[in-house]
């Protein structure tokens, strides 16, 4: 019979900046999001996870929505409101690359209006529009 083997590898962007936060005994964890793309590739699918300890604490500080990450990790179920909840947790996160950012757009050059004034004579003898 063969082995089960528990781990799961996911590779997208992230889908927003990752935060950190603390359980009540002080162990630092970060809940984030990727979004990959499904079997339709118009609509991409996001799947969560949870990051620990040190794991946490470098996605936020290297990290930023759009960034392209690998996760490989493990899942597990867990029990809440008298419902199992299945949560992937990471054993190993990898950074492949920084989100494009949108390079700022060059700013026109406005070209100030010149402060020239045509005289103007209304004489009669000037102008006779008939």
């Amino acid at each position: 019979m063969a082995q089960a083997v528990n781990n799961f590898t996911i590779t997208g962007n992230l889908a927003s900046k990752p935060e950190i936060k603390e359980t009540s005994n002080g162990k630092k964890y970060v809940f984030a999001t990727i979004a990959v793309n499904g079997m339709n590739k118009d609509k991409a699918d996001f799947i969560s996870f949870v990051a620990w300890d040190k794991m946490a604490e470098n996605l936020v500080k290297y990290c930023d929505k759009g960034d392209c990450i690998s996760v490989l990790g493990f899942i597990s179920t867990y029990r809440r409101d008298e419902k199992s909840v299945l949560q992937l947790t990471a054993d190993a996160v990898t950074f492949l690359h920084k989100a494009k950012k949108a390079e700022p757009k060059p700013e026109k050059k406005i070209e100030p209006e010149t402060d020239v004034f045509e005289a103007v004579n209304n004489s009669p003898d000037v102008f006779a529009p008939f």
